[in-house]
C-alpha cells in the first residue's frame, strides 16, 4: 500500500510538473519518429512514445478520481434539496404546555422556556423519512447556514461517513448522530456530524459561524432539533477550532461536578462570548465537523432551553 501511494503521488507530481513538456515532446514525436529516435537525457536515449503513454494514463486517473469526487458531491446536494422540498418543516411559536406530557429530566429547560417565549420551535413530520430510512432520529436546522436536514444514526461513528441518506455508497456521507446519543429524552451530550464539503452542502457551510458577522445577529444563537417525539430549542454557548481530540465527545459522567467541569472546559475555548453558562443541571448538544483546511475540528455546542413533546 505504501508503495503504491507513493508512485501515486509521484504521478501525481508528474500531472503539474513533467507532464506538460513530455506530451509535448510525445506529439512531436508521432509526427516526426525520426526525431524522437535522436532524443536523449543525459546522453542516454529515452522512449517519448513510453513517456506519453504513462503521463497520459496518470493524467487520465487524477481526472477520474476528480469527476467521481465531484459528481458524489452533486449528487449529495439534489438528494438533500430533494429531501427538503419533499419534508414538511414548520416553525411555531410554543403552544399551552401539555400536563400530561413527560417532563424532561432536566429542571432548567423548564426554568428557562420563560425566558425564551418568543423563540420558535421547529416541528417536522418525520414518518415519511422514517419509511424511507429506519435510522432516521431527527431534523436539524441552524440558522443562516445550510444546515437544515435529516439526522440519522447508526450502528457505529463508521457507516455514515460513507453512505448517503438512502445507504447507498458516497464517501461524502451524511448528518448522523453518535451512536451512543439518545434522541428520547437526551443524555448528558448529545452528538450530531458531518462533513466539511467544499460545495457547502452537509456540515461544509457550518464554518461560517466562525465569522463575526455570523455571531453578531443574536438570531444566529438558537439551534432548532425535531425528532418523533419533541421540539426542542438549544442555545449556543461554545464555538471554536481544536486539532483532533475525543474530550469534547465525552457522553457520560460519574459525577455532577465532573459534568460542571467539562461544561466549563468547553466554555471557556470559545472564540466568541455568547452569555451563557451552563450547569450540570443542562442537556448540550454538539455539533462535530473538520475546518476548512481539514486539519482541525470545528465545533459548536448549545445548551437545551424550550422542550416541547409532540
Amino acid at each position: 500500500m505504501i508503495t503504491i501511494c507513493r508512485w501515486f503521488l509521484i504521478g501525481l507530481y508528474n500531472v503539474f510538473t513533467i507532464i506538460p513538456r513530455y506530451f509535448y515532446i510525445g506529439l512531436m514525436c508521432l509526427i516526426d519518429p525520426k526525431r524522437g529516435r535522436e532524443l536523449t537525457y543525459k546522453g542516454k536515449p529515452i522512449i517519448p512514445m513510453a513517456m506519453l503513454g504513462l503521463t497520459l494514463s496518470v493524467y487520465f486517473i487524477c481526472i477520474f478520481f476528480s469527476s467521481r469526487w465531484y459528481v458524489q458531491q452533486l449528487k449529495i446536494k439534489y438528494l438533500a434539496n430533494d429531501i427538503i422540498e419533499s419534508t414538511k418543516v414548520i416553525e411555531k411559536q410554543e403552544e399551552d404546555k401539555d400536563t400530561d406530557a413527560p417532563l424532561p429530566d432536566n429542571s432548567n429547560v423548564e426554568n428557562n422556556s420563560n425566558n425564551y417565549v418568543n423563540v420558535s420551535y421547529m416541528s417536522t413530520d418525520l414518518n415519511e423519512l422514517l419509511k424511507k430510512n429506519s435510522d432516521t432520529v431527527a431534523w436539524l436546522k441552524v440558522n443562516n447556514t445550510n444546515v437544515n436536514y435529516v439526522v440519522v444514526k447508526g450502528n457505529d461513528n463508521e457507516y455514515y461517513l460513507k453512505h448517503d441518506f438512502y445507504k447507498n455508497n458516497n464517501n461524502n456521507g451524511w448528518i448522523f448522530a453518535d451512536y451512543r446519543s439518545d434522541f428520547e429524552y437526551f443524555g448528558y451530550n448529545t452528538i450530531i456530524y458531518g462533513h466539511n464539503l467544499t460545495n457547502r452542502s452537509m456540515f461544509g457551510s457550518l464554518t461560517w459561524a466562525l465569522r463575526e458577522s455570523w455571531y453578531k445577529n443574536s438570531d444566529n444563537h438558537y439551534i432548532k432539533l425535531s425528532t418523533p417525539t419533541s421540539n426542542t430549542v438549544w442555545k449556543i454557548f461554545s464555538i471554536y477550532q481544536i486539532k483532533p481530540e475525543v474530550y469534547y465527545l465525552k457522553t457520560y459522567f460519574d459525577t455532577d461536578t465532573e459534568y460542571q467541569e467539562f461544561l466549563d472546559t468547553l466554555r471557556s475555548r470559545s472564540i466568541y462570548n455568547f452569555g451563557e453558562k451552563p450547569t450540570f443541571d443542562d442537556k448540550i448538544l454538539t455539533l462535530s465537523t473538520c475546518s476548512d483546511d481539514g486539519t482541525k475540528r470545528m465545533v459548536i455546542h448549545a445548551k437545551m432551553i424550550k422542550v416541547e413533546y409532540k
